[in-house]
């Protein structure tokens, strides 16, 4: 079986990259479940999808692992780059969708022109590049290591920091509500956006091996613990934290 071939190093980054992957889902698919049931289908469920797609960052490596490790059937370049990068401009899309739902009705048909038109255009050449030339996209250099090539990773960084600036926006205007409750969950949408933008940033930066995969993927979960928070704190620790402010 190819999982007897893979390494150590290689097992703890597919692993733990197939963990955060399968986290996100599971959170973004209870956001979905909670918009339907309170009839919230505008905002929440594309906030939901959002997180889904946001993830697919990872896709990659999670789906590798998966295929390789356990079916011996390794993905190409293509399928690895496709799925680690053409969801991503989608993420885009879903979130500003409810970030001008929620806190920004007014000026809504101006910024999704605006954040839109990126995100069609990162599409466009996410495809173009799959198309013709997969160097383009990126380059597969090893089981789960890839990289973006210089434009895409412009795009990739730009999208990073339009996550950070709305997704910190959004938790800061929630601070701000008399709910207590609110609040509470306000902070941890901070904590999870700035987690998961330093999870991103180590992720794309850094050499890996097995040390910084450990921090990174722990980064990673912890944004996503936070982020359940946010959205679906447990009315046990919601009590215990608005007790004892």
């Amino acid at each position: 079986m190819a999982l007897a071939d893979l390494t150590q190093l290689e097992i703890l980054q597919g692993s733990l990259g197939l963990i955060w992957v399968l986290i996100a889902i599971f959170i973004g698919l209870k956001a979905i479940a909670r918009a339907i049931a309170i009839n919230r289908t505008r905002d929440l469920i594309t906030v939901g999808l959002s997180y889904i797609f946001v993830s697919s960052a990872w896709f990659g490596v999670a789906f590798q692992f998966i295929s390789y490790g356990f079916f011996d059937v390794k993905l190409d370049a293509f399928t690895y780059l496709m799925v680690a990068n053409i969801f991503i401009p989608i993420a885009i899309i879903c979130w500003i969708w409810s970030y001008c739902e929620i806190l920004k009705p007014n000026s809504k048909n101006i910024l999704l022109i605006i954040f839109y038109g990126f995100a069609i255009i990162w599409e466009l050449i996410i495809i173009i590049g799959l198309l013709t030339d997969v160097s383009l996209v990126g380059t597969l250099h090893s089981t789960f290591d890839s990289s973006h090539s210089p434009l895409l990773l412009i795009f990739t960084l730009t999208g990073v920091f339009m996550f950070l600036i709305t997704g910190i926006t959004f938790a800061v205007k929630s601070m701000k509500l008399d709910d207590p409750e609110v609040k509470w969950k306000g902070r941890f949408l901070l904590l999870a956006w700035i987690s998961f933008g330093i999870g991103a940033i180590l992720d794309a930066s850094l050499t890996l091996n097995a040390l910084t995969i450990i921090i990174i993927r722990i980064i990673l979960i912890t944004s996503a613990i936070e982020f359940y928070f946010g959205f679906f704190l447990p009315k046990k620790i919601s009590l215990k934290l608005v007790k004892n402010k």
